[in-house]
């Protein structure tokens, strides 16, 4: 099979659904980091909100929300209103997992179809990365992803209740460094833009 260097429209079969799979990825992840900082934006108002109570805050369940009792009625809804804010990010976040899933699906689908029609040797597809490669690459930032989405929740159900400076803090750290990605997700990506023909070489 030819190089990458072959525009896409010449592209087929497997070749061609891996390099649009690969342009999906770029624009999920730049979407989860866009996400992502809104969503530190709005952790670092509440965690502001949170430490303008000097009381004891009673909690006050309101739907899938949370106000606090101790709080001025101007308080409790600003509260009220950056809670939902997050919470909507952490949606967009789950459906971006949720593309990810189907990518993963996408690349299982193309790697068991190549070894059937190889009889289990196969060949680089552009330049170094095989089918399974590519399939082991999309598996990986699916995990990655995943495990990260479940912090995220964890932290949309804390945050607000908590009383802990110090947590609170932990808590900020946590979502802007996103500890369950890892820095080869980028380094992988970047990868994946040059094998498939989406970045010069």
């Amino acid at each position: 099979m030819e190089g990458s260097h072959r525009k896409s429209a010449e592209l087929r079969g497997s070749a061609r659904k891996i390099r649009d799979n690969a342009a999906d990825f770029h624009n999920i992840i730049l979407r989860w980091d866009r996400l992502n900082d809104e969503g530190l934006n709005i952790c670092t108002r509440i965690s502001n909100i949170r430490s303008q109570s000097h009381s004891d805050p009673g909690r006050l369940a309101m739907g899938d929300s949370v106000l606090f009792q101790s709080f001025s009625a101007g308080g409790a809804e600003e509260l009220h209103d950056e809670c939902c804010k997050l919470q909507e990010i952490v949606k967009k976040l789950s459906s971006l997992a949720l593309k990810l899933d189907r990518l993963l699906d996408s690349h299982s689908g193309l790697s068991d179809l190549d070894r059937f029609r190889t009889q289990g040797h196969t060949l680089p597809l552009f330049q170094t990365w095989t089918t399974a490669g590519f399939e082991s690459w999309a598996r990986s930032v699916r995990t990655w992803f995943r495990s990260e989405l479940d912090l995220k929740n964890q932290i949309l159900q804390d945050l607000a209740h908590c009383q802990s400076p110090d947590v609170i803090l932990v808590y900020l750290s946590l979502w802007i460094h996103q500890p369950h990605i890892p820095v080869r997700t980028r380094l992988g990506l970047e990868g994946l833009l040059l094998e498939t023909g989406h970045r010069d070489l």
